[in-house]
C-alpha cells in the first residue's frame, strides 16, 4: 500500500514473485485468482481441503460434518442443532460435537483432534449447545478442541445453558481456539452509539511484538525470521467497564501496521513502503476495538494463517489470569479486515466460525462458507486491484448482507491517509460498530435504500438484497 505511485517495474517485480494471473488489474474476481501489484495475491482455492471440502470433514460438506450438512449438526440444520435450530442445540452444534461439527468430523477433520474437532464429545456447539462446553482442551493431537475439551454443562459461543469458558482439557492437545467460545468478560456498560467519522472516545495504547511467532517464511521483508504481533487497544482496557470486541487485521503484501525498523520502514527515496496502516489501527482502537495485527508481510500464506494464529493466542489470553487481556475481551464478537493481499486473506477465512463480520479492502478471492455480513471496498483510481474484480466477488454473496463501496478518488493506498473523515476509516468503524458492538444507529450507513453511503457523492455503492431492505 502506498500514497505515492510506485514505478511499473516494482509492480511487475511483485507480480513475478507471486506468479499472478491477470497482474495489474485483478483483485480477485469470480474466478478467485487473487490480486496483483504491490500487495499482490496468489492463485488457488480459498481454504483447500481434500476432495473438495473447504476445511476437511468426512463427507465433503463445506465446513466439515459427517453427513454433508452445511455447518454440521446431527439433524442437518444450517448451523447445528438436532432439530434444525439456527444456532446450536443439544448435540452436534455448529463448531463442536462428535456428530457433524462445523470444522471437523469424527475422522480426518482439518483443524480438530481425533474426535470432535472444535467442541466437546457431547456436542458443545460454537454458537449454542445444551450439553458440552467450550472445546478448549484437545485430544491427543487436537488442534482446536478435542474429545475431552469441553465443559460438562453446556454454554458455547452464542448460547447454551451455563457452560464454562474453557473445558477440563484433553489428554495432550493445545487449547482449542475455535470451538465453543464463551466470553469470560462481564460488562457493566452497554456500548453507546458514536460517530464513525471522528476519533472514538478512547485513548489508544499499543502492545508491540507480543504473542507467538507466526507466518510463512521466507517473508518478503523479514526473510527466515517469523514475526509476532502488534495489538492496538484502548489505553484504559482494565478499567473501561466494557467488554471490547476483537478485530483481526491482515496486512497487504510487504506491509506492516506501522514501521518496524530496521527492515520495515517507509522511505520514499529508497522506494520502501512498509508500515503504512497506523491511521486505521488507531482509529479502530479509539472506538473501543482491540485490534491484533500480524507483523508478517505475506498474510495469505501459512498453516495456520498468521491472522488465525494471532486470534487463537488472543482468545487464550482472554482466559489467562496473568494476561492484561484477562476478561477484558468480548470473544463472542470477533471480526477481520485486511487490505490488498490482506483482503484476499480475509476472504480465505470467511468460513471461520468465530467471525461475525468481515471487510475486504482492495483485495478479494473466491469465497466459500460466508456466514457473516461482509463489506467490500475498492478505490476508483486503483490500477493495482480493479474495482470490477472486487465487485464480482461481492456479487457472489447472496445469503448474507453484503455492501460494495467504490471510493471514486482513491487509488490502491491513498485511502488510509484521509483521516477519520475519509470514507475508508469511517466505513470500517461504522461497519464493525454496527455488527460487533450492537450500535444500531450505525446501521444507517449501509442498510436500507436511503443509507448514508448510498447518497454520499464521494462513493459509488451497491447493496445486495439482504442489506437493501
Amino acid at each position: 500500500m502506498t500514497r505515492v505511485r510506485r514505478p511499473d517495474r516494482f509492480i511487475a517485480g511483485i507480480c513475478l514473485a507471486f506468479s499472478i494471473a491477470g497482474c495489474g488489474s485483478g483483485g480477485g474476481g469470480s474466478s478467485g485468482t487473487g490480486g496483483s501489484g504491490p500487495h499482490g495475491g496468489t492463485t488457488g482455492n480459498s481454504t483447500g481441503g481434500t476432495a473438495g471440502t473447504a476445511q476437511g470433514g468426512a463427507d465433503g460438506n463445506p465446513t466439515g460434518g459427517t453427513a454433508g450438512t452445511p455447518q454440521g449438526g446431527a439433524g442437518g440444520s444450517s448451523t447445528g442443532g438436532t432439530a434444525g435450530s439456527a444456532q446450536g442445540g443439544a448435540s452436534g452444534g455448529s463448531t463442536g460435537g462428535t456428530s457433524g461439527n462445523s470444522t471437523g468430523g469424527m475422522a480426518g477433520n482439518a483443524t480438530g483432534g481425533s474426535t470432535g474437532g472444535q467442541g466437546a464429545t457431547a456436542g458443545g456447539g460454537g454458537r449454542g449447545g445444551g450439553a458440552g462446553g467450550a472445546g478448549t482442551g484437545g485430544a491427543s493431537a487436537g488442534g482446536r478442541g478435542g474429545s475431552a475439551g469441553g465443559g460438562t454443562a453446556g454454554g458455547a459461543g452464542r448460547g447454551g445453558a451455563a457452560g464454562a469458558a474453557s473445558g477440563a482439557g484433553g489428554q495432550a492437545g493445545s487449547t482449542g481456539g475455535g470451538g465453543g467460545i464463551v466470553s469470560g468478560c462481564v460488562s457493566t456498560k452497554q456500548w453507546p452509539t458514536a460517530n464513525p467519522a471522528a476519533a472514538g472516545p478512547f485513548q489508544v495504547a499499543a502492545d508491540k511484538n507480543v504473542g507467538p511467532l507466526a507466518g510463512y517464511t521466507p517473508d518478503p521483508i523479514y526473510g527466515d525470521q517469523q514475526q509476532r504481533f502488534n495489538i492496538y487497544r484502548p489505553k484504559d482496557l482494565a478499567t473501561s467497564g466494557y467488554c471490547h470486541p476483537i478485530l483481526v487485521w491482515a496486512n497487504g503484501h510487504t506491509d506492516n501496521p506501522e514501521p518496524n525498523p530496521p527492515l520495515c520502514v517507509v522511505d520514499s527515496a529508497a522506494n520502501k513502503w512498509c508500515g503504512q496502516y497506523l491511521p486505521m489501527m488507531n482509529h479502530l482502537a479509539s472506538h473501543g476495538f482491540v485490534v491484533i495485527a500480524s507483523l508478517s508481510t505475506t498474510t495469505s500464506k501459512g498453516d495456520p494463517l498468521p491472522t488465525i494464529a494471532g486470534l487463537d493466542w488472543l482468545i487464550q489470553q482472554s482466559e489467562t489470569s496473568s494476561s492484561p487481556y484477562y476478561h477484558r475481551l468480548d470473544t463472542t464478537n470477533v471480526g477481520q479486515l485486511g487490505h490488498s493481499e490482506g483482503g484476499m486473506s480475509t476472504c480465505m477465512v470467511a468460513s471461520e466460525p468465530r467471525y461475525k463480520a468481515l471487510a475486504a479492502i482492495s483485495g478479494t478471492r473466491t469465497l466459500s462458507g460466508v456466514h457473516t455480513p461482509m463489506l467490500f471496498f475498492c478505490g476508483g483510481k486503483d490500477t493495482v486491484v480493479s474495482c470490477d474484480g472486487v465487485r464480482d466477488v461481492f456479487r457472489t454473496v447472496t445469503n448474507q448482507p453484503a455492501f460494495f463501496i467504490d471510493e471514486l478518488n482513491s487509488d490502491h493506498g491513498s485511502w488510509v491517509y484521509q483521516g477519520a473523515k475519509g470514507v475508508s476509516l469511517s466505513m470500517a468503524a461504522a461497519w464493525f460498530r454496527a455488527h460487533l458492538m450492537g450500535d444500531t444507529a450505525n446501521r444507517k450507513y449501509f442498510y436500507g435504500a436511503g443509507c448514508t453511503f448510498c447518497t454520499d457523492s464521494r462513493v459509488k455503492v451497491e447493496q445486495n438484497s439482504l442489506i437493501a431492505q
